[in-house]
């Protein structure tokens, strides 16, 4: 394990370096400013970001809801999902799921055990689908540099794959027995090909953000092209290690964008903007959630700690 926290933080590193770099030598306010203005001059693009954005936090939920065999409501996996958005916005560290599961664990049919299970196995639903279509996408469009990284990605879901079996091999088997009892019941039959296909369906609605952004800013990216590109961004957020991922989002963005033909200096502003709108919504959601189902910071702090201990 200690040997995988220096990796992942040698990549971290990297990206954040990338990021720096990047910032160095392309940024230019005036541009930024302008490329702002452009966007925020087209009120159909917002909302229709906003709108896509919103659906596919409404699929994921749908999809949440389904796994839990409907023992809860649509709005309290909306209103967990905006709390986990909200605070990975807001903290250095990932600490939404901690927050996801507890809240959703407070609803009386499900336990703290069942509620954990849903988010992990969602989680890495999410990761498998970005995979696979960042994987597919840079064969299928042909990119000089789908060759490294297509390695890249392959050794990084090997090195995740044998993180994750080591640390099941540390558990007995009736944790084995419960989890996979759970896994059937949640992916069984129809129930099990809605959650696949409403997680599949809601990262080509998330990257809409992104078009909406380029095509706003009279830059040209076939949609194809934008969920490749926002799902190999999504998926560098594994290396997330600072509020909403600043630095990360930024770094893969603009290196994806500028593999497809877009110039550095647009691929920037493109995942600047497209970030800030990211941001944005949080904040939004946030409150709402804050106002209509509030929650405590001692609740927040005690749901975090027992993730961890759970964990170790």
């Amino acid at each position: 394990m200690q040997i995988k926290l220096i990796g992942i933080w040698i990549v971290r590193a990297l990206l954040l370096g990338a990021f720096l770099a990047l910032t160095l030598y392309v940024f230019d306010w005036s541009l930024i400013r302008r490329q702002s203005a452009t966007l925020l001059a087209r009120p159909g693009w917002l909302i229709w970001m906003t709108a896509m954005y919103i659906s596919a936090f409404a699929l994921r939920a749908w999809a949440w809801r389904t796994y839990l065999q409907r023992r809860v409501s649509f709005a309290d996996c909306m209103h967990g999902l905006f709390y986990s958005l909200f605070l990975n916005h807001i903290l250095p560290i990932k600490v939404g799921d901690a927050v996801r599961i507890g809240y959703i664990a407070t609803r009386q049919a499900i336990t703290w055990d069942e509620a954990a299970h849903s988010v992990v196995v969602l989680r890495l639903l999410d990761m498998l689908v970005l995979g696979a279509i960042a994987a597919t996408g840079m064969l299928a469009l042909g990119l000089a540099l789908s060759t490294a990284f297509f390695w890249f990605f392959l050794a990084a879901s090997v090195a995740g794959c044998g993180a994750v079996y080591m640390w099941l091999r540390t558990k007995p088997y009736a944790f084995w027995e419960k989890h996979l009892r759970l896994l059937q019941s949640g992916l069984a039959g129809s129930g099990g090909i809605l959650v696949i296909g409403t997680t599949f369906v809601s990262w080509l609605l998330e990257a809409w953000v992104v078009v909406g952004v380029i095509r706003a800013i009279n830059l040209e990216l076939s949609f194809v092209q934008g969920v490749w590109a926002n799902s190999m961004t999504i998926a560098g957020q594994v290396f997330h290690f600072t509020p909403g991922g600043v630095g990360t989002y930024e770094s893969v963005m603009s290196f994806t964008l500028a593999a497809l033909g877009i110039r550095f200096q647009d691929a920037y502003i493109v995942a600047l903007l497209s970030h800030g709108f990211k941001f944005a919504f949080s904040y939004v959601v946030g409150a709402y959630v804050l106002l209509r189902v509030p929650i405590s910071f001692h609740q927040i702090c005690d749901w975090i700690g027992k993730k961890k201990n759970r964990n170790e």
